[in-house]
This record gives C-alpha cells, sequence and structure tokens, in this order.
C-alpha cells in the first residue's frame, strides 16, 4: 500500500470527499452541504477510516466556514491536521490575474488539472451551481474568464422570480422548440448554456487554439448539446489536489 490522501472539494450545492492509495482512488462521498459536521464524521468514520489512516489531508473550499468544520471532523476521526489550499501553492499554472485570492479555489485548481491532463492551452467550462468558463494558455497561464448562473439556479429563478412559472426538472431537452411551459423551460436552460459556452470559446480563442473541456455535476448532461469538440472531465478539483500534493510534498 501506498501513500494515503484525503480530499475535500467543498462547492455550493456540495461537499465531495475521497481518499487516494497513491494515484489510486479507494474510497469516495458526497454530501449536501456542510452544516454541524456530524455527517462528515459519519461518513468518514464508516466508508473512510476502515481503508486505513490518511497520510495527508487537503481542502479546496469555496464555502465560508466550511474549513473549520471539516478539520474538527478530521481530527475527531483521526490525529491528523488538515491543510487548506490557497493561491500560495504551487497550483501548477501561473495566475495572471490582479487579485489570485480573489479568483475561487475551485476554478483555479480545475483549470491546473485541465492543463495538465490536456498538455495544451484549455478553455474549462464547469457546470456547478454556478457555470464558469475559464483560460489557461498554452504556456500555462490562468487568464481569468466568466461567472454565469448554472443550470439549477436557472431554473430555480424562473421560478422563484416569476408568479406562474413552475420549478421544472433539470432533464435534456427533446428539442429547441419547447411545446409546453417546462419543454420550453428545459430547451432554454439547456440549450442557452451550451450556446453560451460555444460563443465564449470564440471570444476566449478567437484562433480555435485550446481543447475545451467540461467539468462539474451538469456536464455529462449538456455535452451532448455542445456542438463544439469537446472532451467531458470529471472531478477536476479533487484530481487537481492530488496532483497538488504529488507535486509540493
Amino acid at each position: 500500500m501506498g501513500r494515503k490522501l484525503l480530499v475535500f472539494d467543498v462547492g455550493n450545492s456540495r461537499l465531495k470527499a475521497a481518499l487516494y492509495d497513491d494515484d489510486r482512488l479507494i474510497a469516495r462521498a458526497s454530501l449536501s452541504g456542510v452544516r454541524d459536521g456530524t455527517q462528515v464524521v459519519n461518513v468518514l468514520g464508516s466508508r473512510f477510516a476502515p481503508r486505513g489512516m490518511p497520510d495527508r489531508c487537503l481542502i479546496a473550499s469555496v464555502v465560508r466556514g466550511a474549513d473549520a468544520v471539516i478539520h474538527k471532523a478530521v481530527q475527531t476521526v483521526w490525529e491528523i491536521a488538515p491543510q487548506v489550499v490557497d493561491t500560495d501553492m504551487d497550483l501548477g499554472i501561473d495566475v495572471a490575474v490582479p487579485r489570485p485570492d480573489h479568483v475561487g479555489i475551485d476554478r483555479l485548481l480545475q483549470a491546473s488539472e485541465a492543463f495538465r491532463v490536456c498538455a495544451s492551452g484549455v478553455v474549462v467550462a464547469a457546470f456547478g451551481s454556478a457555470l464558469t468558463v475559464d483560460l489557461v494558455t498554452a504556456d500555462g497561464v490562468f487568464c481569468g474568464g466568466t461567472i454565469a448562473p448554472g443550470l439549477g439556479m436557472g431554473l430555480r429563478a424562473l421560478h422563484d422570480e416569476t408568479s406562474l412559472l413552475p420549478h421544472v426538472a433539470l432533464q435534456p431537452p427533446d428539442s429547441a422548440v419547447g411545446t409546453d411551459t417546462a419543454s420550453c423551460i428545459q430547451a432554454g436552460i439547456v440549450y442557452g448554456a451550451a450556446g453560451a459556452v460555444e460563443r465564449l470559446f470564440c471570444e476566449l480563442v478567437p484562433d480555435g487554439r485550446a481543447t475545451l473541456v467540461l467539468t462539474g455535476g451538469d456536464a455529462e448532461l449538456i455535452a451532448p448539446f455542445i456542438n463544439y469538440p469537446h472532451r467531458v472531465e470529471p472531478d477536476l478539483v479533487m484530481r487537481a489536489l492530488v496532483s497538488l500534493d504529488r507535486r509540493i510534498f
């Protein structure tokens, strides 16, 4: 058995945890958010602890205060001190924006791992609570990108901010032409997001010399609706944490 690494990817919708033995994934879990840490302790104790004590623990979080909750939960199960990943670490790319610490660490990690995997310039479209589209040049420079509402957020906003529009489940539309309210909403959300990514790819990389990478919870759903060549890379944040651990520790 090799060196064990426990990683946490804390997003606005879900907390994902994974345990790696060297590069091999040996356990994972996903929770709907972080509250008092009880769920985290229970999952670590039941699903992760039988696999053995981790040698290191890394946390990437975009939720205020979540790192403290996870830190306490981890130390309830094991006597190890988790480390929160930030922009002072070697992320594997150069970050060419005025305030790197104001960029979500999830965006930077996704961009770094996509660049490492593709070994080329990349445009990373992440479909989570938000839809972010970011550019890394062929020489590994993160240039920034865009942030828009995610697919689920768009669906909720249409319902919450109107009088008559219903709450509609996120599903692949049968056509770009809806024939009732629900199918119109589904088509607008999915085709609209796919079109936005295609347009942004053209704006960010006018010569087209980059790989379009899709990631995030809704990437598999929307991939068939994006006409540009692309690749789907799941769990980029957690995979980036493994790469970071290998690079600097």
